[in-house]
């Protein structure tokens, strides 16, 4: 209690605002738009903690249905629409989504590049889909967003873009013609089972988001 008070003066002395929230040792950040405070939280890898996905279509006719993530509905891509190829920078969306069987992630920020600004008028669907026949579906419309960078009319930043990705869930969108586009996906949270066998936080995490290369929005909060 003493230790709040001193923090609480501290703050106050500094023209800064506290809320009586005090975070365990090794907790980065611990602010995040729209999101509570992780407690009891390991550090989540700041150099561990992005998904660069890469989708083409070599069709010369636009494709829909595509879907990105999905485990638990193919696992293999397997069920891709023809000509449609998707990559994954950091490693490939087969192990990505192994990975998600038994990992839940938390999404926080998204920097979207396309080919043809055209593709912006295609939303995205987020959805979860269930073994029990549960939907849970959301419309994300990038021409709400625009880029952080000069109005670069191929690049949308989003740093508020938010979504907890299991083996249930996946994004769906539909590609034009002779299309590429790049997913930039940062994770704020991620679920470590392993961790219950080390006795250790089963919930890694970090609140800091992609930097959009804006000051003021890169600034870290609390300075």
């Amino acid at each position: 209690m003493n230790r709040i008070k001193h923090l609480q003066r501290q703050a106050e002395g500094n023209f800064r605002n506290f809320e009586g929230v005090t975070y365990g040792r090794g907790y980065n950040n611990a602010v995040a738009p729209g999101a509570g405070p992780v407690r009891n939280a390991e550090v989540l890898d700041p150099n561990d903690r992005t998904w660069t996905i890469n989708v083409a279509n070599s069709n010369t006719v636009s494709t829909g249905s595509i879907r990105i993530f999905g485990a638990a509905i193919d696992l293999t891509d397997g069920s891709l629409p023809a000509g449609i190829t998707i990559t994954v920078s950091e490693s490939s969306h087969l192990q990505l989504k192994t990975e998600l069987l038994t990992t839940a992630v938390r999404i926080l920020g998204l920097k979207y590049t396309v080919t043809t600004a055209a593709q912006f008028n295609n939303t995205l669907s987020l959805v979860d889909n269930t073994s029990t026949g549960a939907t849970n579906s959301r419309v994300w419309q990038p021409l709400n967003y625009r880029s952080a960078q000069n109005q670069i009319t191929t690049q949308i930043d989003a740093p508020n873009f938010e979504m907890l990705i299991s083996a249930t869930s996946y994004i769906q969108f539909a590609l034009l013609a002779s299309e590429t586009v790049t997913f930039t996906f940062t994770i704020v949270e991620k679920a470590l089972t392993k961790n219950i066998l080390r006795q250790q936080p089963v919930v890694a995490a970090s609140t800091q988001m992609a930097p959009t290369g804006l000051p003021q929005i890169d600034m870290k909060r609390g300075l």
